[in-house]
């Protein structure tokens, strides 16, 4: 099996640490780096098919903002479905990971375990198996296990909320009336015992829900 990967990453001694360690302890071969999506498009655009990787090993985030990292994720998976894509990240919150493997990667692995965890997540990403760092699955477990109690209306809006977004922009995006929204987080408020945005954010954001 031909086993290669690209690294996503905007901090250049980060990209030397992936690289150098994978070179080391494991079979796969780097083929490429970049600082930011646009530079990895461009790149696999001009390899073409026979040059893309196995897999894309990606900061969540990149240029300052986590959303840059999930859209990188969904317009990766849906170019090059062959691909494969790891999320090597400082964040651990249940509802960070949970948003990731949404978008469409297919393993999770914290910048704060062993770098073997990394190892582990690529050789699970080439079996097609998806790949959540023990470290941080708790978090993704708790997470999942709150949003059961939600509707998809109100999984929908908790998840805009946790990215800092108004009412407003929450109604806008969504395509509905501000105050369907106001309704659907007051439900929200209710079962889990907060009432504001911020207490929600801390607590889901932080991995300690």
């Amino acid at each position: 099996m031909n086993k290669t990967f690209y690294v996503v990453e905007d901090h250049s001694l980060m990209r030397q640490g992936i690289t150098g360690f994978l070179s080391e302890h494991s079979d796969f071969e780097c083929i490429g780096y970049s600082s930011n999506a646009r530079d990895f498009f461009d790149a696999m655009r001009s390899q073409g098919e026979g040059g893309l990787p196995s897999v894309l090993i990606t900061d969540l985030n990149i240029e300052g903002s986590v959303e840059n990292g999930l859209s990188l994720i969904k317009n990766c998976r849906s170019a090059f479905p062959s691909v494969r894509i790891v999320v090597y990240s400082m964040h651990s919150a249940g509802s960070i990971v949970s948003g990731a493997l949404e978008a469409g990667c297919d393993g999770f692995v914290s910048k704060m375990s062993d770098e073997a965890e990394l190892k582990n997540a690529l050789e699970n990403a080439v079996l097609g198996k998806r790949y959540v760092d023990p470290e941080i699955a708790p978090n993704l477990v708790t997470f999942e296990k709150t949003l059961s109690q939600f509707t998809q209306r109100e999984n929908e809006i908790l998840r805009l909320i946790l990215q800092n977004k108004s009412n407003v922009q929450i109604a806008e995006e969504l395509g509905i009336n501000k105050r369907t929204v106001e309704n659907c987080i007051s439900r929200i408020y209710n079962k889990t015992g907060f009432s504001t945005h911020k207490e929600l954010i801390a607590s889901f954001g932080s991995g300690d829900f």
